[in-house]
């Protein structure tokens, strides 16, 4: 690329070498025409000398002033040329864009991370694991979260639904405000997870809180026990 921009540079300033240069030129032929005719009408030698004098410099300071605004073209040129050509590549600025979203992430360590309002929309994540990570406000839409780790992570206000969640494990994870769908009831374990103001389907609640040895324990972080942020009876 660097190549094919800077052949592309020196065809351009030839270009402008080629147009410019034949105007200066007939410029200086045209002023010698008239020298070479005065010549011929003047007797005074004085004159003569004087126009030999005049006219060649006039012809040589406008050749030289064509000459300046030609290489000043040329290097305006190849100042453009050059901060396009070898300018580093732009890179996606952290926390914009798509982030993670679609991407294959199996079996990869994003441990005690600032993951704060990624996006994570149909990641592939079996075996990945987000242990301690702060997830707040992450979206992992239609996720496939098979054996993901998410021990001890903040997930408030996380987006988690219609994701597939068989064998996740949520142990003591903060999910207050976070959203889910029926697929939380194939994780591994909530046990001590804090599910105050977080969102489940209707007859989910209902499976989760009568499923023996699932919703159990205290939220370290919160002091909330887990069935009393669902609400179980």
């Amino acid at each position: 690329m660097k190549t094919l921009h800077t052949v592309s540079f020196f065809i351009l300033a030839s270009h402008v070498i080629s147009l410019s240069l034949p105007f200066s030129v007939r410029q200086s032929q045209l002023s010698q025409s008239s020298l070479e005719g005065f010549k011929q009408k003047s007797s005074s030698p004085t004159t003569r000398i004087y126009s030999v004098s005049h006219d060649g410099e006039f012809g040589n300071e406008r050749l030289s002033e064509s000459l300046r605004k030609c290489m000043a073209t040329a290097s305006l040129m190849f100042t453009v040329l050059a901060s396009s050509s070898f300018a580093p590549p732009a890179f996606a600025v952290s926390g914009g864009g798509l982030d993670y979203a679609n991407l294959d992430l199996t079996a990869q360590d994003f441990s005690n991370g600032n993951y704060k309002g990624k996006d994570f929309t149909q990641i592939i994540a079996k075996g990945t694991t987000f242990e301690g990570s702060n997830l707040i406000g992450c979206r992992f839409y239609k996720a496939y979260l098979v054996n993901t780790n998410f021990k001890g992570a903040d997930l408030r206000g996380a987006s988690l639904e219609d994701t597939s969640m068989d064998g996740a494990d949520l142990t003591n994870v903060n999910a207050v405000g976070a959203y889910f769908s029926a697929s939380l009831l194939d994780a591994k374990s909530i046990e001590g997870a804090d599910f105050t103001d977080a969102q489940l389907p209707p007859k989910l609640l209902a499976r989760i809180c009568a499923r023996e040895n699932f919703a159990t324990g205290t939220n370290p972080s919160t002091g909330v026990e887990t069935r009393e942020s669902l609400m179980c009876p």
